[in-house]
């Protein structure tokens, strides 16, 4: 009986002395205890948001560089629909062209022909 008070009695000290490295084993801690653990999650917490502040970084950078594409694919579909329709108009007018050219005379169509030879020759 004395040989359990003893055990007893130095399991109880072990327990109240709030002793950090037996803490997880007895469910007992002591003040710097708490704040070793306290300031370990704070780490791991402050660790995550930076992490978090990364990725919404790099996303902000990816997001602006998918408006700069876009813009630049808005640009240039633009710039594709203007020459169709520039192409389109050449086309009437060379239509137009094609039917007066039938009713010029042979010799006026070669005149023609000179004329504009001598003015790409000169450009």
């Amino acid at each position: 009986m004395k040989n359990r008070f003893v055990v007893l009695a130095v399991g109880i000290i072990i327990l109240l002395s709030g002793c950090a490295s037996l803490a997880g084993v007895f469910g007992v801690a002591s003040e710097s205890y708490v704040e070793e653990q306290l300031q370990s999650v704070r780490d791991e917490f402050q660790s995550q948001i930076s992490d978090t502040q990364g990725g919404v970084s790099a996303n902000r950078s990816a997001l602006s560089a998918y408006a700069d594409t876009a813009r630049q694919l808005e640009e240039l579909i633009e710039s594709i629909r203007n020459t169709v329709e520039t192409t389109d108009e050449l086309k009437r007018l060379a239509d137009v062209l094609e039917q007066r050219f039938e009713n010029l005379p042979v010799e006026t169509i070669r005149q023609l022909v000179t004329i504009l030879a001598e003015y790409l020759e000169g450009k």
